[in-house]
């Protein structure tokens, strides 16, 4: 067991009256992301606003019979673009996530899931995963996505909130695990620790020759 250190005055080098509502430095959003978030919208938006002209079109000049089956399925093809224009965003990290340290708790907010408080006392425990190595061994990778399922089955909720895939901390309130990606979170898991005495942690480091497993109490 590795005891945890106290965050000291400083936090990522700001004073601690600071501290209380500052943003926690966050890895950047992965390109395949950033990319999907800007295709999404691009592409359904003008094709909903185009389906939804050329339907009223139709509609004004007598084209189309509204009570008929065909301009039911016309409709629900033309908002359907805009579902996945809104839907797409809110459901997968397409968008980045920023997290801060408040006096109410830890904060997360993303573009349309809006903003997010977990308590500092209802955070119970944290479990990190760092990858060093860009190819990890397949006794890591399964470690990693054995937990993942195994935490699943036990019914517990993963809330997506990270950026990146080589840094991401697990959060874990009640039954619901919050995925963040913080850029420092052996440093985050102190501050947790400083304003949560029973908070409990773990650190797997994930590499190309296996894992590391640091508990954290």
């Amino acid at each position: 067991m590795v005891p945890f250190l106290f965050a000291g005055p400083y936090f990522w080098g700001i004073g601690l009256a600071e501290a209380e509502s500052e943003e926690i430095p966050a890895m950047q959003l992965m390109l395949k992301r950033r990319l999907l978030g800007y295709i999404v919208p691009a592409f359904n938006m003008p094709l909903f606003g185009w389906n939804l002209y050329q339907m009223m079109i139709r509609v004004q000049t007598g084209a189309v019979n509204v009570n008929s089956t065909a301009f039911l399925e016309e409709i629900l093809v033309t908002f359907s673009a805009l579902f996945l224009s809104i839907i797409i965003p809110r459901f997968f990290p397409v968008y980045r996530s920023t997290y801060r340290l408040e006096d109410e708790g830890l904060t997360i907010t993303r573009f349309l899931r809006g903003r997010k408080v977990l308590p500092y006392g209802e955070i119970d425990r944290a479990e990190v995963y760092i990858r060093l190595d860009e190819k990890i061994s397949s006794d890591a990778k399964n470690y990693a996505m054995d937990a993942s399922t195994n935490y699943r089955k036990s019914g517990f909720k993963f809330k997506d909130y990270t950026n990146a895939e080589d840094k991401i901390m697990n959060l874990f309130v009640g039954l619901d695990i919050y995925m963040i990606s913080p850029e420092k979170p052996k440093a985050l898991l102190k501050e947790l620790k400083r304003r949560n005495r029973k908070f409990r942690a773990k650190v797997v480091e994930l590499t190309s020759r296996g894992k590391r497993i640091q508990e954290l109490g």
